[in-house]
């Protein structure tokens, strides 16, 4: 009976014990982007100018001293992609000040600091067109659950320097989430995570990332 007992009483412990479980993930991040790299001298010069957040979300609260903490992340990351290639000359716009007064701290005229400067064939304007997120959960006799997500759809366009004209133009939308549950009132939900925003920027500039990066190749065969 002792042994009978001991039995049911492991059984109820396990039954009772706590489960939490966390799942982090991208939805949606695109087609992975494969490409042989090419030789600095004949790859295309990309400058990124602009890129903003024109969204509802955050429009007060992510900024800071030195402007738009959202838009900057977003060109932030796509420079990134660009570079990874290893395809694309990328420079320096959006914070070319910088480089400016940087250069003036070297002994350079101004004179010597555009001269210095590499010309582009193809400029990248963008923004952050929708953000936002929302947060669901359900509950139930003997646990519940929490889902965090975020979605951002972002918008750029690609245009010739020598004449102003936009000869390319592109959409991506991408998704993220953080989910948690827990049985039996044990394990808690996940707190606030303030990260999914820049991971569905990220996937949405991964969907577009293949079809920039053709547009760009053709505009360097037009080119050479």
């Amino acid at each position: 009976m002792k042994r009978i007992l001991l039995i049911a009483t492991i059984l109820m412990v396990a039954a009772c014990a706590p489960t939490r479980t966390v799942q982090e993930g991208v939805k949606d991040p695109g087609p992975r982007v494969v490409a042989n790299p090419l030789p600095a001298n004949q790859r295309i010069t990309v400058g990124i100018a602009r890129f903003t957040n024109e969204s509802v979300y955050g429009s007060g609260l992510f900024t800071d001293a030195s402007g738009d903490r959202i838009g900057k992340q977003a060109s932030d990351l796509l420079a990134r992609h660009l570079v990874a290639t290893q395809r694309f000359n990328v420079v320096e716009r959006q914070d070319i000040g910088k480089l400016a007064a940087e250069a003036d701290l070297m002994g350079l005229s101004k004179e010597q600091f555009k001269q210095n400067l590499m010309g582009v064939d193809a400029l990248i304007m963008g923004s952050v067109a929708e953000l936002g997120r929302d947060t669901t959960g359900n509950t139930w006799v003997i646990g519940k659950s929490k889902t965090q997500r975020a979605r951002a759809r972002v918008v750029l366009r690609l245009v010739d320097p020598r004449t102003g004209q936009v000869f390319y133009t592109q959409e991506g939308a991408g998704e993220a989430d953080l989910s948690s549950s827990s049985t039996l009132g044990f394990g808690g939900a996940t707190g606030f995570d303030s990260t999914l925003e820049g991971k569905a920027i990220d996937a949405a500039i991964v969907n577009m990332m293949n079809n920039v990066m053709a547009t760009l190749e053709a505009r360097r065969n037009q080119i050479q």
